[in-house]
């Protein structure tokens, strides 16, 4: 697991895609359980403690991933999953709100909003229109519109 951390924040894109392509194999592996007891505490703490908008950047497609094929359907990991996309939409950096907004957009695209629909209309409903109404970056309020449409 140590390796894995560490592959995530190496300095080529190519390894740190790596880690983001191989979530789903991991959570079929070890199960929406085990990576959310080990897995998504070390990367909410790899997000909140970097300074590095390329590796939020990258958690946050770590997230999106996890529930590919609808891997973490029906489970409370998709919730927490959910919840630590929509810290990205907050981020100072556009760029990183952005990939958040296209992250969500994924999930409803893989059929997320059916596994958890009180959350998205709770939680990530008000935050996409807050996007599209408040940001100051017409790329991040065209992708946050993109997965606010796949919400209706």
């Amino acid at each position: 697991l140590e390796l894995w951390m560490k592959l995530l924040q190496d300095q080529v894109a190519e390894v740190r895609f790596g880690c983001i392509s191989g979530m789903p194999k991991l959570l079929s592996v070890a199960g929406p359980e085990w990576v959310q007891k080990e897995i998504l505490p070390r990367y909410l703490s790899l997000y909140e403690g970097s300074s590095s908008y390329l590796t939020r950047i990258t958690v946050l497609r770590s997230f999106s991933e996890l529930v590919h094929d609808g891997g973490a359907n029906g489970h409370s990991l998709l919730e927490d999953v959910l919840t630590l996309i929509l810290k990205g939409l907050e981020d100072k950096v556009a760029n990183v709100r952005m990939v958040a907004a296209q992250g969500l957009a994924k999930i409803l695209a893989e059929g997320g909003k059916d596994a958890g629909e009180a959350i998205w209309d709770a939680k990530v409903q008000p935050a996409l229109s807050a996007r599209v109404a408040e940001d100051d970056d017409d790329d991040c309020k065209f992708f946050a519109q993109i997965a606010l449409d796949a919400c209706a």
